[in-house]
């Protein structure tokens, strides 16, 4: 019997494993530690998946079983991208329209997915061993039981780094195809569009490195010449974006509706340094409580993934960098209630995490703290205490 390969091996025993701890932590907490009543209930006739659908997933759930709906100034569900919600509307069809059950299957598979990409991309850039590292860490990330709840996170992760593998194997097409499901998916995902036309312009020979030589615009001028087309091809990313506004134009006259509403989830724009300033602050003269350690959590995940960008650029290039730091920058511009939860999708940081566990005692302390944390932090989520 031929053996599996490794790059779906190491993905499903990090995804079993992993998955497997948060669910059995998830049932121990959800049944032994005390939770508040009145919170929203998602299944009621299953309380394992009520466990994995909390805050927003409230959102997609609406989304998926009533539609978009937008109240100016007020907390709405235009907030979230169509792309999830919608999917499970369709998949949630032969399942009695369960459509929780629906946003958890996709979620989990949507991770195994994630993984087998990382895995993918991780050993293209370095080698096999950082590779089954980098997929490990992510899977055991304290906030990773995000990826099997009813968020966007498995499912933006999933097109995100595909999009990048394609990019990178010069499978223009198929990147802009994941390319455009990644910009439905999150506001963010737009961000393909330049990580894919920086992997184009760097083939043409297009580097910042060597931007002031003549034959480096020579290079690229022919290159836009000879192949205009994957030019055009990697053009068609931002559609899944284009094509959420028309819909918030068609049907609420205010295309930029999912910006207009963050405010009223107290996300105002004032510039990140301002947010890491305040919150710091916050942190020196704040007494602790739960809000205090949400926010250190969030706090320091934001500040260790900024500290990580110019790793990443020195070792795998200036366009993973640069899209990490947006990816921190952008949330963090307004608040970083969400930060401990967003790093998840900056999959340059863990490509770098895998490499850095090349050393035998790293990486079995950097292995057992994350296990250990993932089971603290689902215990939290479990119980309607807000992580990320």
């Amino acid at each position: 019997m031929k053996k599996l390969p490794l790059w779906v091996t190491i993905p499903l025993l990090a995804f079993t494993i992993s998955r497997l701890l948060i669910f059995g932590v998830g049932i121990l907490a959800d049944t032994m530690l005390p939770t508040e009543e009145g919170h929203w209930i998602a299944d009621k006739n299953s309380v394992f998946l009520s466990t994995w659908a909390k805050w927003d997933s409230q959102y997609y759930f609406d989304i998926a079983s009533n539609g978009y709906w937008y109240n100016p100034g007020h907390q709405s569900n235009v907030a979230f991208f169509p792309l999830y919600p919608v999917l499970m509307r369709v998949v949630s069809i032969p399942f009695d329209e369960n459509v929780i059950f629906a946003g958890f299957l996709i979620s989990n598979l949507a991770f195994f997915g994630a993984l087998v990409f990382l895995y993918l991309l991780t050993e293209l850039e370095f080698d096999a061993a950082s590779a089954k590292r980098a997929v490990i860490y992510l899977a055991f990330f304290p906030t990773s039981f995000f990826f099997s709840s009813v968020y966007t996170e498995s499912l933006f992760l999933l097109f995100a780094v595909g999009t990048m593998y394609f990019a990178r194997k010069h499978k223009w097409m198929t990147a802009a195809i994941f390319g455009i499901l990644t910009s439905a998916t999150r506001n963010l995902g737009v961000l393909m569009w330049a990580m894919v036309l920086w992997e184009w312009l760097r083939v043409q020979g297009w580097t910042l490195s060597a931007i002031y030589k003549k034959e480096t615009w020579i290079n690229l001028l022919q290159g836009i010449k000879q192949n205009w087309y994957e030019v055009l091809i990697i053009s068609l990313i931002p559609l899944g974006l284009l094509a959420y506004l028309l819909f918030l134009q068609l049907n609420f006259q205010r295309p930029m509706a999912f910006i207009e509403v963050q405010a009223a989830w107290g996300r105002i724009n004032i510039g990140p340094i301002l947010v890491i300033k305040n919150n710091i602050i916050g942190l020196i003269t704040g007494e602790i409580n739960k809000g205090w350690l949400t926010r250190l959590w969030n706090v320091s995940s934001l500040l260790i993934f900024l500290v990580i960008v110019p790793f990443i650029w020195v070792k795998i290039g200036e366009g993973y960098a640069i899209f990490v730091l947006i990816m921190m920058l952008v949330p963090a511009s307004s608040a970083v209630g969400s930060i401990f939860r967003y790093v998840l999708g900056a999959f340059p940081a863990f490509m770098i995490f895998g490499w850095w566990g090349r050393h035998e005692v790293v990486d079995r302390t950097v292995s057992m703290t994350l296990a250990v944390l993932l089971g603290v932090y689902v215990a939290i989520f479990v119980n309607w205490i807000f992580v990320a």
